[in-house]
């Protein structure tokens, strides 16, 4: 008996010895388990019936900024935004009623108020008894989602702004044209004049906002040239800052990196959104201006991928936005202001929105009401360097023209008809395409060859500009053709010398402009051209 008692008892102890090693395996296993479960990258959540939370893992006690025994016990429609409470009671009682799994999105209010947008999932347990729910954070989805709502707005609107523009400019360069040559034909002195001064000086504000129509229009993409962008914000920010009492205190730093950009358009971008920092700037206050070298990762709020960029940041110590009207500012005709000819027409931030993500920017705004705003402006650092073509000046002095002149628009052509024949030049005229090439033929074949031949890009019935220079190059290589256009950002007008062009006149114009871009023209050599 002894004997079989010390079998039995190295039994037991082998017994004893299997049960601590199934033990440690199930204690290292529960460690795992908690690991895992505590710091998951979305938050964990077991609710009762009643939806009282009775787990919660690391995880979700971060996203709601709490500990977690504070949320032991306590109803997690708590942290829901009202709105969104009655969505999640249909959500759990789903849950419960039927035992599938279910989705939904909530807006969690957390500490400091800050608002968060997460994805639900649930699923019950326990003999429908309790149920898990996962949060996710949804912010840079949410983020995206704006984001292609403002470039769906966008295309909208630019197919509109397209065609307005086109229209209008053709307006503009008759009425702008008319009133010069009132002015030239009747000299008058005092009052007459000075309305006819304003009626100018206004429709040059309507050719202003043409072009900013045109920006965000799908015209063509920006000309770009390494510049230092330094000396861009100073020339920019300056018009805006002198039509305020306001100072600009400007933190630029030394070594900014090269960014390759249209200038004009991004100095458009600047004077827009300090524009805008001096209007909510009190008299006599001051905005502030910095630029810096940034390396954005992955993980960056700003809607770009990582990369090198030149961050500006406009600040300004005024009444702030709203987290109602944030949402809306990038919209276009969107404004708080007063509407009129200078300001509350709501295109600036349209438009610099516009730009920026034809420069593979961004344009973000930080603001809290009564509290300022900071616009913050990305450009990628430029991967290649080049230099800045030098602009050509006009020629001086006369040298008279015949000019063939196609337009699809009668008034339009009878203006710039007048002008032409104004500045001392010999003028024709054509409706479209096929009309200018007889008679450029016509006058080739009686030896009065035009000297220029100025074509609208866009015609409504008939060949536009583009393919009547192609085929009247074939006839004459040597022929100078001005392409005239009111869409500024085609690439025709853009690049008019790779079309085989010689300049471009963009419309509205007056004939100065007109003049001085026939001299040019004129003074330019005569070798055969060239075009894709």
């Amino acid at each position: 008996m002894l004997h079989e008692l010390e079998v039995h008892q190295i039994e037991l102890e082998m017994q004893n010895e299997e049960l601590r090693e199934a033990r440690d395996k199930m204690e290292a296993l529960l460690e795992k388990y908690t690991d895992l479960y505590d710091f998951a990258p979305v938050g964990y959540l077991t609710l009762d019936p009643a939806g009282s939370i009775r787990e919660a893992n690391l995880t979700a006690s971060k996203m709601l900024k709490t500990t977690r025994s504070t949320l032991i016990g306590r109803r997690f429609a708590q942290f829901i935004i009202a709105a969104d409470v009655p969505a999640f009671d249909i959500f759990r009682q789903k849950l419960f009623a039927d035992k599938l799994r279910h989705s939904g999105e909530v807006t969690l209010m957390v500490a400091g108020g800050t608002p968060l947008p997460v994805q639900l999932e649930g699923i019950t347990f326990e003999a429908g008894q309790a149920c898990r729910i996962t949060l996710t954070d949804i912010t840079a989805l949410k983020q995206a989602e704006a984001g292609r709502l403002i470039l769906n707005k966008l295309e909208s609107t630019g197919i509109l702004a397209g065609g307005i523009a086109h229209d209008f400019n053709n307006l503009l360069t008759v009425m702008l044209l008319n009133i010069e040559m009132a002015q030239l034909a009747n000299p008058v002195a005092g009052e007459q004049d000075g309305y006819l001064e304003e009626a100018k000086k206004s429709g040059f504000l309507a050719r202003d906002l043409t072009a900013q129509l045109v920006t965000f229009s799908d015209g063509g993409a920006p000309i770009r040239r390494p510049i230092i962008l330094a000396e861009l914000i100073k020339k920019s920010s300056q018009p805006a800052l002198s039509s305020f009492s306001v100072r600009c205190n400007f933190f630029l730093a030394e070594d900014l990196a090269l960014v390759e950009v249209d200038a004009g358009q991004i100095g458009q971008v600047i004077r827009n959104v300090v524009l805008n920092a001096c209007e909510a700037t009190p008299p006599n206050g001051s905005i502030a201006v910095r630029a810096q070298n940034v390396s954005l990762s992955a993980e960056e709020q700003a809607p770009l991928p990582a990369g090198e960029y030149v961050r500006m940041s406009i600040t300004d110590p005024g009444p702030g936005i709203s987290k109602e009207v944030l949402p809306k500012i990038f919209d276009p005709y969107f404004s708080t202001k007063q509407r009129g000819t200078q300001k509350g027409m709501g295109l600036g931030l349209t438009i610099c929105h516009s730009v920026l993500q034809k420069h593979q920017g961004a344009i973000t705004v930080e603001s809290v009401a009564e509290n300022g705003t900071t616009v913050h402006i990305y450009l990628p650092v430029a991967r290649r360097l080049g230099r800045v073509d030098a602009g050509t000046e006009a020629m001086s002095g006369f040298q008279a023209a015949k000019v063939l002149v196609m337009d699809d628009e009668e008034a339009l052509r009878e203006a710039i008809a007048f002008t032409i024949s104004h500045l001392g030049h010999t003028v024709e005229l054509a409706e479209n395409g096929e009309q200018a090439i007889e008679l450029w033929q016509t006058a080739q074949k009686l030896n009065r060859q035009f000297d220029v031949v100025i074509l609208d890009l866009a015609v409504r019935d008939g060949m536009g500009g583009q393919l009547a220079m192609q085929a009247l190059l074939k006839i004459d290589p040597r022929i100078k053709g001005i392409v005239m256009s009111g869409n500024v950002l085609d690439p025709v007008m853009v690049q008019p010398e790779r079309h085989g062009f010689k300049g471009a006149l963009p419309k509205p114009f007056v004939g100065r402009k007109l003049q001085d871009l026939l001299s040019a023209v004129m003074a330019n050599p005569t070798e055969g051209n060239t075009s894709p």
